[in-house]
């Protein structure tokens, strides 16, 4: 049904005039009048329903229509949701400009409609489109999957001519639809969830929301529970591992590693909450937390004049986006009167990976308000020396993986010699994360003057421990049931 029209087919509903009038009537010039305001105030709102571009439904529209129609029809036909998308949208978007790009959207929106199983279909956002459709009673999911992708390669197959430079591709996920949701958004998002899952590739596919991801998605839904928790009762917290002088045995600094405590006792470790709260945006804040109550206990330190040692904070990514972020941190080191000497900032290497040169103008700018900068988890799989050449930084901490659990290999040996050796060579400590045993410390201490961090000396601690490690002397021996 077009959205022009109506349940009687036609444009307005009841003839060409109003009922019980004919021309002749006295005042029928004012009954006219205000009938064609009323079927246009019925027009407009009808159009408010509808994407402006592909005149598909609007979101919202859609999900009311589907739902009448699963609700209506459930016991005589079988439904599926599908979540797709033209992969390579945006380069045409790009390429060929909006004009095109709008009326290619709009080719997709009537590839959609001419589907022999379309009910009704939505344009999300951008080229993110869902679509109700049956599911014929010889066939499975698997079967609509393999017939939605062909339909789509051949739909994208006769417009290539059109866009030559630029490569499309018909991604979708598919769910389907069991009894009478009360709602149809959250199958929708198992369908997105499908098509997300998808292993990148030029080829057209087609995704089926399975048993497995609904339990993936219900441990997240846990998790993020468990999160908003530990956040509502200000259960985030910091633990302290220290970091050695490896010739020596003297601790030389301390990395503070974030925790979560639910109400109830439940830890939650970083790499359960961290993905989620950088996806959420919500990470900064949780750093910023952290930040705080790292200069707190820096600043009750300082005031008792009891010993110190420099504390090592991780940076998250996101706080790159803030172009405020440099000067809000200082800020807030300057508030507990903590002189920047005493705080060392690890930045993972894949951080460097995208805007270089933005990130750099950040880590020159703290550099010149004293802070050391660490190069977090070299060796981990983005290492360029291009991040050395281009950003100031005092240290280098050797990714645990190079290390190993047990014996480390040859090779891993050459390279972490090697490494040691450049930073050396370019005026920067090294530090080895992930020391689990004596051997380990062995080859490391063969290598000079560098520190280490690791189960070998310690886990990490609570802050009541760290301090009064500090205060009987600072100094660690290997750990009582660790490989020696």
């Amino acid at each position: 049904m077009h959205f022009l029209e109506d349940g009687a087919g036609g444009l307005f509903e009841g003839g060409a005039w109003p009922s019980g009038r004919t021309e002749g009537d006295p005042g029928s010039e004012i009954n006219l009048k205000s009938w064609e305001s009323c079927q246009i105030r019925r027009l407009l709102g009808r159009m408010e329903q509808y994407d402006r571009t592909t005149w598909l439904m609007q979101y919202e529209s859609f999900l009311q229509q589907a739902l009448r129609v699963v609700r209506t029809e459930c016991l005589g036909r079988r439904f599926g949701i599908l979540h797709a998308d033209m992969q390579g949208f945006q380069v045409l978007n790009r390429i060929y400009g909006e004009r095109a790009g709008n009326s290619m959207l709009r080719a997709f929106a009537t590839f959609l409609r001419r589907c022999d199983s379309y009910v009704c279909a939505s344009r999300v956002f951008a080229d993110q489109f869902a679509m109700l459709f049956t599911i014929p009673p010889d066939f499975s999911l698997q079967g609509m999957a393999k017939k939605l992708v062909s339909e789509g390669e051949q739909f994208l197959a006769e417009k290539r001519n059109l866009h030559p430079r630029s490569h499309l591709a018909f991604v979708g996920g598919i769910c389907a639809v069991d009894g009478t949701p009360e709602s149809l958004h959250p199958l929708v998002s198992r369908a997105d969830k499908a098509r997300r899952a998808l292993k990148p590739t030029l080829r057209s596919r087609c995704g089926i929301f399975t048993e497995a991801m609904e339990v993936c998605r219900l441990q997240r839904q846990s998790l993020y529970e468990d999160i908003a928790k530990a956040l509502e009762s200000r259960g985030v917290f910091f633990l302290l591992q220290p970091q050695i002088d490896i010739v020596t045995g003297t601790v030389v600094g301390v990395e503070a590693l974030a925790r979560m405590r639910t109400p109830d006792g439940k830890i939650i470790m970083p790499d359960s909450f961290v993905p989620l709260l950088e996806e959420s945006g919500d990470i900064t804040s949780l750093d910023f937390t952290i930040y705080g109550q790292v200069c707190k206990h820096m600043q009750r330190r300082q005031q008792s004049g009891k010993p110190m040692v420099p504390v090592s904070l991780n940076i998250s990514r996101e706080h790159f986006r803030n172009p405020t972020f440099v000067s809000e941190f200082h800020s807030l080191v300057q508030a507990h009167d903590i002189a920047p000497c005493w705080i060392g900032l690890e930045i993972t290497e894949s951080v460097f990976v995208k805007k270089l040169e933005e990130i750099s103008e950040s880590v020159r700018q703290f550099k010149q308000y004293g802070y050391s900068i660490w190069l977090d988890d070299f060796g981990a799989g983005y290492s360029s020396l291009n991040v050395l050449k281009d950003v100031p930084f005092d240290f280098i901490k050797i990714d645990r993986g190079l290390l190993g659990t047990g014996e480390i290999a040859p090779t891993n040996k050459s390279i972490i010699n090697s490494v040691v050796r450049l930073a050396e060579d370019l005026n920067m400590g090294v530090l080895c994360e992930g020391v689990e045993n004596a051997s380990q410390r062995d080859f490391l201490s063969r290598l000079g003057r560098i520190q280490a961090q690791g189960f070998y000396y310690a886990h990490p601690m609570s802050l009541e421990d760290f301090e009064h490690l500090l205060d009987s002397g600072g100094k660690l021996h290997p750990l009582a049931g660790e490989n020696s």
